[in-house]
């Protein structure tokens, strides 16, 4: 499996479940006018990858980008679903059969209306060092 897919998946497991809402890995299917009911949810987006290998074990240093979605009214709630998941993977114990979560790290958030005037956007990102074992 690659250190993509580990980092994606590492990432997924910790929240579904542990956060108040949906989390994905691609946009679920939300046609024109779709109610609100279908909203507040986390998509698993864009990810970079660096090579964390020494003599001893290969790696992988990971930037995972979180995005964030509601139509609430005002920041209230994407901002508790931002802290929601800060609380869940920065600096957290993080674990995957056959390999060593080093560190996740928090690195930055942002939030801001969508282009639609009605949609609430929220955006994270966490630093993942993964090592082989």
């Amino acid at each position: 499996m690659s250190f993509e897919t580990i980092t994606q998946q590492i990432v997924y497991d910790e929240l579904t479940g542990a956060l108040s809402c949906g989390v994905y890995d691609d946009v679920p299917f939300l046609p024109e006018g779709a109610p609100d009911e279908n909203f507040p949810y986390v998509v698993i987006g864009n990810d970079t990858h660096t090579p964390f290998d020494n003599d001893d074990c290969i790696g992988t240093e990971t930037t995972l980008t979180l995005h964030f979605w509601s139509r609430a009214q005002g920041m209230q709630e994407i901002k508790s679903l931002m802290g929601e998941a800060y609380s869940i993977l920065h600096r957290a114990s993080l674990t995957k059969t056959g390999y060593n979560v080093v560190d996740c790290l928090f690195e930055f958030s942002e939030t801001f209306v969508d282009v639609d005037g009605r949609t609430r956007h929220g955006v994270q990102r966490y630093r993942l060092t993964v090592q082989e074992i």
